[in-house]
């Protein structure tokens, strides 16, 4: 599956590497912005939030390099034959979307953040990259990334445990809100759910939550 990955993400990386050189649409201004971020990263977090995270949001990233086809297609499909939107996002291009502040609902917006996926896929590992988003991600009301979360929250990193960190990142689907806390809290319940059914699954982490 990884060679397969690799063959079909080579034309985006060589596309990526012409917008790069001819600075098309920014591209190279928003990659430096990436690599600045993740070289400076300043914060360090153990490797069982990170597995969360990638169970949770990307869990084929050790085969993809940036993105992810086989999503892609999965989501083209239920999205227009069945009618049922899907995302396709990998952390890596979540991240990009985030740093550099791009939202629209273009095609081209789409192909520029896999671009830049991609290259920088290349250049850092998946626990930097899954590092830096959780520090950027929007976590609900007041709360800018993991950072300000545990702020909000007066809790210190090394006292989350498993569940905790489940929690955490099954607010990056659904960040808290302001009001409506009832519904948001049914929808937190099951998208906890959801990633403790992945964890046993794939025994990557203690089940006994």
């Amino acid at each position: 599956m990884k060679v397969l990955y690799f063959f079909f993400t080579v034309p985006f990386y060589m596309l990526g590497k012409v917008f790069i050189f001819f600075n098309l649409d920014n591209l190279n201004n928003d990659f430096l912005k990436c690599c600045n971020y993740l070289e400076n990263l300043n914060i360090a977090l153990d490797d069982e939030i990170i597995e969360v995270l990638y169970l949770a949001e990307d869990h084929r990233s050790d085969f993809h390099y940036g993105i992810d086809h086989y999503a892609m297609l999965r989501a083209i499909y239920f999205t227009h034959v069945k009618k049922e939107f899907q995302g396709a996002s990998t952390i890596a291009q979540q991240f990009v979307r985030v740093i550099t502040g791009r939202y629209e609902r273009t095609l081209f917006r789409k192909l520029r953040e896999q671009l830049l996926a991609v290259l920088i896929t290349y250049e850092f590992n998946n626990k930097i990259i899954g590092t830096a988003y959780l520090n950027i991600a929007f976590l609900g009301s007041g709360m800018n990334g993991l950072t300000g979360f545990l702020r909000r929250k007066k809790i210190l990193l090394g006292q989350l445990n498993t569940l905790e960190k489940i929690k955490i990142v099954s607010r990056l689907k659904y960040p808290e809100p302001i009001k409506n806390k009832k519904i948001w809290s049914c929808k937190m319940k099951v998208r906890v759910g959801n990633i403790q059914a992945k964890i046993v699954k794939y025994k990557s982490l203690p089940t006994s939550l």
